[in-house]
C-alpha cells in the first residue's frame, strides 16, 4: 500500500519508505523486489499522458465473430499502442479496446485494416475528448480500486510546448529499477542530476504530463479479480462526468468521449473489485452522483491483452 499510494518523488525513495516504516533499505528493496518476481507488483514508475506524446487515443467497441477472436487476439498482441483489451457483456459488441495513434485519421485508418482483416461486423470509435481521471491503485484492505481524484487541466502540454525531446518522454514510461537511488541512469542519460531530474519530474506531475506515479499492482495476485467499464448516459455528460471524476474514488480511469451519433454513452469510467458487489456498489454511487438517466456496466469476461503495454 505504501508503495502504491505514497511512494516519494526524491533522490532516495525506498530510503524514505524504510525510515517511514521503520524498516532497513536493504529490507524494502528486497521485499519489493520478491513482490515483483512474484508477479503482485507489475512495475514501480509512472506513465507518461498520451496528449504529451502529441497523439489521440479512442475506445472501440467491436462485434467480432467468435470464430475470429483468436485471430484478433494474436494480431491485438502485436500492435504497441493497442491497450485495455477486453471481452465483454455488451449484447452487440464482444471486444473492447483502447488505441492510440499520432492523429484520428490514422487512427480510423489502423482500425477500419485491423476490423477487416478480422471480418468485424460493426464497430464504433469513440474518440477521447478529455481525460478527467488515471490512477490504478488498489485498496486491498477493502478489496477494491480507490485514489483521490486530481483535477486533470484541459489542456496538456506537448513535448514540443515543455522543451523536452520525445526519447526523454519515452524513457520515463519505463519502469524505475529497485535500487537505493532508481534515478541515477536516467539523469545520466539525458544529462541532469539527480535533484535537476527530480526537480523536473514534480514539475511534469504538477502538469499532469506524467501519472499514477508509484507501485501498480496486478489486481489477481492481491484478491482484485473483477473489474468492469461504466457508461453513463446524462444530459449534461461533462458536468457529471467531472462529478465522478471528483467524488467516486473507486474510478481508475475516467474519461469523457467526443460526440458520436451512434453512441450516447459518451462518460466511461473503470471499476475494479474483489467481486462483483463492491463494483456494484460503486455503481450504484457512480448513478446517485450524476443522476444518470441510464448506464451499463460491462463486466471483463476475459483479457485478450494481459500485462502492461509501454
Amino acid at each position: 500500500m505504501e508503495l502504491q499510494y505514497n511512494f516519494p518523488l526524491t533522490t532516495n525513495p525506498f530510503q524514505v519508505i524504510a525510515d517511514k516504516l521503520k524498516m532497513s533499505q536493504d529490507y524494502v528493496i528486497s521485499q519489493t523486489t520478491a513482490l515483483i518476481d512474484a508477479e503482485v507488483i507489475k512495475r514501480v514508475g509512472m506513465y507518461v499522458n498520451f496528449r504529451s506524446k502529441g497523439m489521440e487515443g479512442a475506445l472501440i467497441a467491436a462485434s467480432i465473430p467468435l470464430e475470429n477472436l483468436e485471430k484478433f487476439r494474436r494480431e491485438a498482441l502485436h500492435i504497441r499502442e493497442l491497450t485495455h483489451n477486453f471481452v465483454r457483456n455488451h449484447p452487440r459488441y464482444n471486444v473492447w479496446y483502447v488505441l492510440k495513434a499520432d492523429s484520428k485519421e490514422s487512427l480510423e485508418r489502423r482500425v477500419r485494416d485491423l476490423m477487416e482483416d478480422v471480418r468485424a461486423e460493426d464497430y464504433v470509435i469513440l474518440f477521447s475528448k478529455k481525460n478527467l481521471k488515471l490512477a490504478v491503485k488498489y485498496d486491498i484492505i477493502r478489496g477494491i480500486s480507490w485514489s483521490k481524484s486530481e483535477r486533470t487541466p484541459d489542456k496538456i502540454p506537448t513535448a514540443e510546448e515543455l522543451g523536452l525531446n520525445m526519447e526523454f518522454l519515452k524513457a520515463l514510461s519505463l519502469p524505475l529499477p529497485i535500487t537505493e537511488r532508481p534515478f541515477k541512469h536516467l539523469a545520466e542519460k539525458f544529462a541532469y542530476t539527480e535533484e535537476e531530474l527530480v526537480d523536473l519530474l514534480q514539475e511534469l506531475r504538477k502538469k499532469h504530463v506524467i501519472k499514477d506515479y508509484g507501485a501498480t499492482l496486478n489486481g489477481d495476485k492481491v484478491g482484485i479479480n473483477e473489474n468492469a467499464m461504466l457508461l453513463i448516459n446524462t444530459e449534461n455528460i461533462e458536468d457529471s462526468c467531472t462529478r465522478i471524476a471528483d467524488n467516486l474514488h473507486e474510478a481508475t480511469h475516467v474519461v469523457l468521449r467526443e460526440s458520436n451519433k451512434r453512441w450516447d454513452y459518451l462518460c466511461y469510467c473503470m471499476l475494479h473489485g474483489r467481486d462483483k458487489q463492491v463494483i456494484r456498489e460503486a455503481s450504484l454511487n457512480a448513478i446517485r452522483i450524476t443522476g444518470a438517466r441510464s448506464y451499463m456496466l460491462l463486466y471483463s469476461l476475459e483479457n485478450l491483452k494481459p500485462g502492461i503495454v509501454m
